[in-house]
């Protein structure tokens, strides 16, 4: 049988080392874009300027190997880089061991990654790259769309051009009534989510905003509570929709099943 033929959560081992490159990806994309920085070319030490050398760029093995310091200039190297690869690790895993069908697979496996770099991005700079949101939305489109196309699921096309225009339609609201408090990062990121929950269905959509919303609010009132934050402060939303929107396939079956 050709490897094409098989389902993808065949393939684990290969998956857990796609997830850990894709972890590396993240941390280019979340040190280069807010400095409007292209992708192209090696990573360099922020410390000393060093090219890092292939050998020292292995997700996760070359961090530990090298104890976690630079080999060059022996200057600390961050854990936030092998945390960074493990998380998306262990997202591109589930999504791959949850879905059934390489199209979808590989839709939610963009979700995840780019969902994960623009949810650092917003946690550091409180802003949502254009650049990134863009892309999501697109790769997400060809991805469903090739779902679409190969399973013959034309049924599904109607809910999920209405999710995704519904979603960005409220996250737009929002942002007028709040007077900017919501951001418009957050209504184009909401295009891709209702994309992407709206293909499974409508009441995935719904969890995933209502979820959103709630580790957002859950969060805030245990910030104000420690006195790490104050009704003025600014917290990034675009983390909890990811969240929400991530967790909203699993939910919402067993949701379904107890209101319904």
């Amino acid at each position: 049988m050709s490897a094409i033929g098989l389902a993808p959560h065949n393939f684990l081992l290969s998956w857990i080392a796609i997830g850990l490159a894709c972890g590396s990806f993240v941390t280019v994309l979340v040190a280069r874009i807010p400095e409007g920085r292209g992708i192209q070319g090696r990573s360099q030490c922020i410390s000393c300027n060093k090219t890092i050398s292939a050998r020292d760029n292995i997700p996760v093995i070359s961090y530990l190997i090298l104890k976690g310091k630079c080999r060059n200039c022996k200057v600390p190297i961050s854990i936030r880089y092998p945390l960074t690869e493990l998380v998306a690790m262990g997202l591109v895993v589930v999504a791959v061991q949850s879905n059934e069908g390489w199209w979808k697979v590989l839709a939610w496996v963009v979700f995840s990654v780019l969902g994960l770099a623009l949810a650092i991005i917003d946690l550091q700079t409180h802003r949502l790259p254009n650049a990134l949101t863009a892309w999501l939305f697109v790769l997400i489109a060809v991805t469903v769309s090739g779902d679409i196309l190969a399973n013959h699921h034309s049924d599904k096309i109607k809910m999920t051009v209405i999710s995704s225009f519904a979603l960005t339609v409220f996250y737009f609201l929002l942002n007028i009534l709040s007077r900017g408090g919501m951001g418009m990062g957050d209504v184009k990121l909401a295009a891709s989510i209702g994309l992407i929950l709206g293909y499974i269905n409508g009441s995935s959509v719904i969890v995933g905003t209502f979820f959103g919303f709630f580790f957002g609010s859950t969060i805030s009132v245990l910030m104000m509570a420690t006195g790490r934050a104050t009704r003025k402060t600014q917290i990034p939303f675009g983390p909890f929709m990811l969240l929400g929107a991530f967790v909203a396939p699993w939910l919402t079956p067993h949701l379904v099943a107890i209101f319904l």
